[in-house]
């Protein structure tokens, strides 16, 4: 699924005009879209009543394009109609035959509340540009309120949720939550992060008339299971270990033990062939007895607390002879540790694929300019406080733009970034971008970022790109997520959890 900006939908919008594809045309094929969806969520719930909250603006335009063919199929409609329309509106109100009906007051809305079956949330769509307040912001509070007490009651929003922004995907506190959200032509990025992923329900998209070539250069996607399974690494039955790649995972503290147990596992659950974990002598005994699957690199121990290049000596008398390196889960950031990443990442071995994940992304975050020091490009896992580092912002700021950032970011680097949270998006240097549209309580808990870098790196080793691998790694770990929080709820889930259930979601997708 294609998902794009308000901007370039406006161009998308002009581009029509250009065409002789008139604003009225699309506004009317968008409104009797909502109409046959509205139609069959009635024929659902054998329901007649549909109440359309509609604006002044376009998105009101489309509310009563919707309220005149409901009308005409025998629904029993009523319009909550605040402000002077505009011409066009004006021309649709006036093809409509129930002025009694069309109301302006909020005590006439809280009547047609108490027993609507269907609310229309017709008032804003991508038009909400500022803080809600006034008639509008009554309104959304108390259809909010009814919906509280009156839950079988269904909200479809056009376009998306009123209050909701349609490129960050923040929200108004007075934004009306959707049960289903039906995004005309090409769905807006805003609904599937941050606040989006939860206020928009159901997400579907309508054609509503735009010629195919207007949005061909649309770079922007949703990950979806078709794209998932296309990508997924075939297994041979004549294979070996060494078909599935090579992974060496740099790991794990004292302090921080459990990281490498987690990446090393979710690296082999995901199908790599044989992983390596290099981490201190002293933590081997340790961790082998979780993952005696793993082949072991010792490092020497911090003498004193002094960095020397002895490690990192070693990583890299080794790495040439694997395909992956992922760096930096539970490492922690002593100057140890610092040297150590700055002295593998500056000697690495022409072809091999990088993660980059953890403290690591805090040690490059100290370095000036560090991605002219690293032109390779490797991918980066930063959640919203690491990449407000990296940024040299905030985690706020990062969250007030999530795909802008994220866009940005890759192409000034020349990194693949994965920016972690509810609706994680993943960008390339080069401008593709992919979004998951998942948001999970169960990975808001310690250690599931170790497991996403592991699953990202057993699936690098086993052929696939940068980006490619982001993206399905991304989808599979929240798919595992998606699994246990239907098994065991949201709260208790532990990250280790997740390791066995990463083959049981990869035997479902490829059963299709």
């Amino acid at each position: 699924m294609e998902i794009t900006t308000s901007i370039r939908m406006r161009q998308i919008e002009d581009d029509c005009q250009k065409r002789g594809i008139s604003t009225e045309t699309l506004m009317e094929n968008a409104g009797r879209a909502v109409a046959v969806f509205t139609r069959h969520l009635l024929e659902q719930k054998n329901g007649s009543r549909v109440l359309i909250l509609a604006g002044a603006g376009n998105n009101g335009g489309d509310g009563l394009v919707a309220g005149r063919y409901l009308q005409s199929w025998g629904e029993d409609v009523s319009i909550f109609k605040p402000f002077r329309d505009t011409q066009k509106n004006k021309t649709i109100s006036d093809g409509l035959k129930l002025p009694e009906n069309i109301f302006t007051d909020l005590t006439k809305l809280e009547e047609r509340l108490a027993d609507a079956d269907i609310v229309i949330d017709a008032l804003l769509g991508t038009g909400a540009s500022r803080p809600l307040e006034g008639i509008y912001k009554q309104a959304l509070q108390m259809a909010a309120a009814v919906k509280s007490t009156r839950p079988e009651m269904q909200v479809l929003a056009v376009d998306l949720p009123s209050g909701l922004n349609a490129d960050t995907g923040q929200a108004d506190a007075a934004c009306l939550k959707a049960d289903f959200t039906l995004s005309l032509g090409v769905a807006k990025q805003g609904l599937f992060t941050h606040c989006g992923l939860e206020l928009s329900g159901v997400v579907s998209v309508v054609d509503i008339g735009i010629p195919p070539g207007l949005t061909s250069d649309i770079h922007t996607h949703l990950i979806e299971k078709d794209w998932v399974r296309g990508i997924l690494p075939v297994r041979s039955a004549h294979a070996n270990k060494g078909s599935f790649g090579r992974v060496m995972i740099v790991a794990g503290s004292k302090r921080y033990i459990g990281a490498a147990m987690l990446a090393g596992s979710a690296a082999m659950r995901t199908g790599a062939g044989l992983v390596t974990l290099a981490l201190p002598q002293s933590l081997t005994g340790t961790v082998s007895a979780k993952i005696p699957e793993a082949i072991y690199l010792l490092l020497p121990e911090v003498s004193c607390g002094i960095p020397d290049s002895s490690a990192s000596r070693l990583i890299l008398s080794e790495l040439g002879k694997y395909d992956v390196l992922l760096i930096g889960p539970g490492l922690g950031q002593s100057a140890y540790s610092a040297r150590l990443v700055s002295e593998v990442l500056s000697n690495l071995p022409a072809g091999i694929k990088v993660v980059i994940d953890a403290d690591a992304l805090n040690i490059l975050a100290a370095i000036p300019d560090w991605w002219l020091e690293y032109k390779f490009d490797a991918i980066l896992t930063p959640h919203p406080g690491e990449m407000g580092r990296l940024t040299k912002t905030t985690a706020e700021s990062v969250q007030s733009d999530r795909f802008g950032i994220c866009r940005e970011s890759a192409r000034k680097w020349g990194k693949t970034i994965i920016l972690k949270g509810a609706g994680t998006i993943i960008s390339s240097p080069q401008g593709e971008t992919l979004c998951n549209p998942a948001a999970n309580p169960v990975l808001a808990s310690a250690g599931t970022g170790d497991v996403l870098a592991g699953i990202i790196s057993g699936l690098l080793g086993q052929g696939l790109n940068l980006f490619e691998a982001a993206g399905l790694g991304v989808n599979l770990h929240s798919a595992a997520a998606e699994a246990l929080r239907n098994e065991m709820g949201d709260a208790g889930v532990l990250a280790s959890d997740l390791l066995l259930k990463l083959p049981v979601i990869i035997k479902e997708l490829k059963q299709g």
